[in-house]
């Protein structure tokens, strides 16, 4: 894996941002992070799943689309404004459950039928993505799924390289679940897999 790089963003880093700018990644606005939401929710498949867990749901665009294909869904995030106007966006759903956490350290157990990462994997140093990488996998009920939605460009506050953090993924499921769903584009891949019911 990649050397860790100099001007890494943290989970106060994260509020940070979420302060000075409730939307800073353009979620609800911009037509490129749609055209991810609608691959990411492909990835999905079109089924309904008991257990969810949504890593990083920051404002809770993606979460409002899974909330229907859950059960229940746990969507978790590290930062409390993030968390506040997700809560404020989806409004009043017993199926949601919104959390706080910082990755790996509060991964839930599950088991889980449905567990999304989009978008963050590339915030963690190397120890700690291996780690929850097996926390992931073990939290995947059987016949569950995982979906690896991430960016392959370089950008600076990564602590490992995006497309290196996705390989990473990608290799680790693959050793143990079937690969379900694959898309790639320039700037991103989304891949899901499945584990043997």
């Amino acid at each position: 894996m990649a050397p860790m790089r100099a001007r890494v963003i943290q989970a106060a880093g994260f509020e940070a941002k979420f302060r000075q700018e409730i939307d800073p990644w353009n979620y609800t606005r911009s037509p490129f992070e749609a055209h991810k939401r609608g691959i990411l929710l492909r990835a999905a498949g079109d089924r309904n799943y008991g257990r969810g867990f949504e890593l990083a749901c920051a404002i809770g665009e993606t979460t409002k689309r899974l909330a229907p294909r859950c059960l229940r869904l746990t969507a978790q995030d590290a930062s409390p404004t993030a968390l506040r106007e997700a809560k404020r966006r989806i409004g009043s759903n017993d199926r949601v459950l919104l959390a706080a956490g910082v990755l790996p350290a509060d991964m839930p157990s599950g088991p889980f039928d449905l567990i999304v990462a989009s978008e963050i994997l590339y915030y963690l140093h190397p120890n700690d993505l291996r780690r929850l990488l097996g926390q992931m996998l073990r939290a995947t009920a059987r016949g569950g799924r995982i979906v690896s939605l991430h960016h392959l460009r370089n950008f600076d506050d990564a602590a490992i390289l995006p497309r290196l953090a996705q390989k990473a993924a990608r290799d680790h499921f693959r050793r143990h679940m079937r690969l379900v769903y694959r898309h790639d584009e320039f700037r991103f891949q989304c891949v899901a897999f499945a584990k043997a019911g």
